[in-house]
């Protein structure tokens, strides 16, 4: 499991060490836990701060540490529980690419967040209410539910609430399932060249 915030996660005063904890718990063999750290560290970009100490590290920079001493333990399912709710948008970044980098190589990863940017991601999303299972399915199928959604306390991602409030306004039918701003631009655009409206790129 990697946690909310890294600092409740990091034990060790050198990256290298605190990745090699895990393992030497379990008993692996010096020279095994060498290479998984190197192995670690690789993974998650942070090869050349194996040397460095964690508290001068950023925030995004800690969790993919606190990542790696995961991985090194050779987990073959890793839970984040609102691992990137305390990083700045960078930092956000840089754990959800090294997150999916996991979930290609064939790590299952069950991912705990508020953020819907995230949650798009995911092969199966499941939305608790009241500590039940309100909302569950694909992505598309998901987040389609805007109003069920917002009945559960969460948002949904800005470009489907764009869309969802422009076909209820005008009685349109552009499909829900539009995670970013550049696709949500060209499909109101298109529907607008369809309507002939003038001053489209206005």
């Amino acid at each position: 499991m990697v946690f909310q915030n890294p600092d409740n996660q990091i034990v060790a005063t050198v990256v290298e060490e605190d990745v090699a904890f895990g393992p030497e718990n379990l008993g692996v063999p010096s020279a095994e836990i060498r290479k998984r750290v190197d192995e670690a560290l690789s993974i998650v970009g942070m090869s050349e701060y194996a040397r460095h100490a964690p508290h001068k590290l950023s925030g995004g920079q800690k969790q993919r540490v606190a990542i790696a001493g995961v991985i090194a333990m050779k987990p073959k399912c890793i839970i984040f529980d609102e691992s990137t709710a305390m990083l700045d948008p960078m930092g956000r970044k840089e754990v959800m690419n090294t997150i999916r980098r996991l979930n290609d190589e064939g790590i299952t990863v069950i991912l705990i967040t508020h953020y819907m940017n995230e949650a798009v991601l995911a092969d199966r999303v499941i939305v608790m209410k009241n500590g039940e299972i309100y909302v569950e399915g694909k992505p598309d199928d998901v987040f389609c539910q805007v109003e069920r959604l917002w009945d559960a306390g969460l948002e949904v991602p800005q470009s489907t609430e764009i869309i969802f409030k422009l076909n209820k306004r005008f009685g349109w039918e552009i499909p829900l399932g539009v995670y970013d701003f550049d696709t949500c631009a060209t499909l109101v655009a298109d529907k607008l060249k369809e309507l002939n409206v003038e001053n489209v790129g206005d």
